[in-house]
């Protein structure tokens, strides 16, 4: 079986960022035990930092996600809960369009009167597939140009054949 995976999750924010954030603050905490010598302490460390790596797996490995089966043309929204996926398998529509869009935003703090007011340029590429008869539309985002194109070029050959009216359509 062939598929295309798409997971909603970002590592660097939400409730994310606090999985990974217990992750590490785990790390600290089991080998604090092996520098700080604490004789009657030691089963608390180790409940503490055994209970916050186990809080921040699960939180890194619970997450939505999008599967297309490239072979058999079906689609599945999953819910992942530490690698067990669960969702219905639907036929996938007819794809009418599938674009490669690049996302340029501007991105700032909220000024605070403390830190400075930073703002840059963030650069994603969104993935837009359309489909018939109901346009129908799926957004998958990349902070990667590369792994962006990859993906675009895995859909596009997968999933587009035919080239009709000046669209690509199956």
């Amino acid at each position: 079986m062939h598929l295309f995976n798409y997971k909603r999750r970002n590592l660097g924010s939400g409730i994310h960022l606090l999985g990974a954030i217990l992750l590490m603050a785990s790390a600290m905490v089991l080998l604090s035990s092996v520098f700080i010598e604490a004789a009657d302490d030691l089963h608390k460390t180790l409940w503490v930092g055994i209970s916050a790596f186990s809080a921040g797996l699960i939180i890194i490995n619970t997450y939505e996600g999008t599967l297309i089966d490239l072979e058999n043309k079906n689609i599945k929204e999953y819910f992942s809960f530490c690698g067990f996926k669960s969702g219905k398998w639907n036929k996938l529509p007819a794809v009418r369009t599938i674009k490669l869009v690049p996302i340029e935003e501007k991105t700032s703090n909220t000024p605070n009167g403390i830190s400075p007011t930073i703002s840059s340029i963030k650069f994603s590429y969104q993935i837009i597939i359309s489909f018939f008869p109901n346009n129908l539309i799926y957004t998958y985002s990349y902070n990667s140009k590369s792994e962006a194109k990859k993906k675009y070029k895995l859909l596009l050959d997968n999933l587009l054949i035919d080239e009709i009216n000046g669209s690509l359509s199956k």
